[in-house]
């Protein structure tokens, strides 16, 4: 079956449209991989750092201070 989505990339990440507004690709899978919804004050943090790279694997939903904590790290 062939989708009807759009998709572009916007800051990095890929996003996708159904119809009904953009949504980011990466939360999408992350909520598919863990059978529920992100919920507020979580992130999705793509554990390789590519920001395309969205296969369930390579993502990660934690915390807004986890996530921010991860990404210092990184910088220094």
């Amino acid at each position: 079956r062939r989708s009807n989505f759009k998709t572009r990339t916007k800051n990095g990440y890929a996003q996708y449209n159904a119809g009904y507004g953009w949504k980011w690709t990466h939360r999408r899978v992350a909520e598919k991989k863990m059978n529920n919804s992100i919920i507020r004050g979580y992130e999705v943090h793509h554990i390789n750092g590519n920001k395309l790279d969205n296969r369930p694997s390579n993502l990660r939903v934690l915390s807004r201070s986890a996530h921010r904590a991860i990404h210092r790290r990184w910088r220094k």
